[in-house]
């Protein structure tokens, strides 16, 4: 096991990536279910507490830049790529992946932020100059690219008008820009779905 561990640590030196080594090392602050299976680049600059489970891939290449900060969660198959010049930049206290989400700035124009506690579940794709406020949430299989998404409380929020702004459903959200308290319930091109007050999924709620 050491050799193979060994064998592992200089495949992924040579390829700018942390080392399973590394990544089992309790004082790292982090959890990583499976070192084996998870691969951070060593140019990912990580908070503390964050969470890592099997399968996630958080790359980055000399030419851009991924800040990562704490108490995040990763969930199996979750994918943090900036290439070519990009720029993504994560909070903290998110959730990430259940279901499968990537976040993706591959281009020098690009560059996608996520503020804190947000949630990208269900097979969502970031990209291009995209803006996931505080709290806001992308779920489902949807292709958002250039989207601009106003923060303001997570989904566990009481009042529904004062909750980050949310795109669910699936297809093509292309330059959307939603306000705290509103959502788009899409199937297709999300263009072309209206967009709705949260208050109205929930219409008991109190207001503040």
């Amino acid at each position: 096991m050491e050799n193979l561990i060994a064998a592992l640590d200089a495949t992924r030196t040579a390829a700018g990536l942390r080392t399973v080594t590394e990544l089992l090392e309790p004082g790292g602050g982090n959890l990583v279910h499976d070192p084996f299976s998870v691969l951070i680049s060593r140019r990912v600059t990580l908070g503390r507490g964050n969470v890592f489970y099997p399968g996630v891939t958080v790359e980055c290449d000399p030419e851009s830049s991924c800040a990562i900060g704490s108490g995040n969660v990763f969930r199996p198959g979750a994918v943090v790529l900036a290439e070519a010049g990009g720029s993504v930049r994560i909070g903290d206290g998110n959730l990430i992946g259940d279901g499968g989400a990537r976040i993706k700035a591959n281009r020098a124009d690009a560059a996608v932020e996520v503020g804190d506690r947000a949630r990208l579940l269900n097979g969502p794709e970031i990209v291009g100059r995209s803006v996931i406020g505080d709290g806001c949430q992308v779920i489902g299989a949807i292709a958002a690219q250039s989207v601009r998404l106003t923060g303001g409380g997570d989904h566990a929020y009481p009042d529904p008008d004062g909750r980050g702004a949310v795109l669910k459903g699936s297809g093509l959200a292309r330059g959307l820009a939603l306000a705290v308290g509103e959502v788009v319930n899409g199937n297709g091109d999300f263009a072309v779905a209206p967009v709705e007050r949260q208050r109205a999924y929930h219409p008991e709620a109190p207001r503040l």
